[in-house]
């Protein structure tokens, strides 16, 4: 796993926990997320439990869609041993969300430094 750190919690349930940190955007600045698995008896014929426990600048939507797709994943990956591709899928959505975020900041300089001329005229 890149940009991930895994904590085994407990052996019984298997409960253990994955960071999973984006690449880096500006400013060094990272979106993270602190994901807390708990095997079920019947895993991977029944999805594992999932929580989020810790964020980092990531906003309430933002986890909200991290939850939804675990759910999508867990439920088209049933059957599968799925953790991998779980942390991949929000490894990637954590990406595109820094994307996200850069993009915006460059929109917001952007509208800063229009206004800046507006007022010099």
């Amino acid at each position: 796993f890149y940009h991930s750190f895994l904590t085994v919690l407990s052996e019984k349930p298997t409960t253990f926990t994955i960071t999973v940190t984006s690449e880096a955007g500006e400013n060094d600045e990272t979106v993270q997320t602190t994901l807390k698995f708990t095997y079920r008896e019947k895993y991977p014929d029944e999805t594992p439990l999932y929580e989020i426990v810790s964020q980092e600048n990531l906003e309430d939507n933002d986890v909200t869609d991290i939850i939804k797709l675990l759910e999508q994943q867990a439920e088209e990956n049933l059957g599968m041993v799925m953790i991998f591709t779980l942390v991949s899928a929000v490894q990637e959505k954590l990406n595109e969300i820094v994307d996200q975020i850069k993009t915006r900041r460059e929109e917001e300089k952007k509208q800063k430094e229009r206004e800046a001329e507006e007022e010099e005229k």
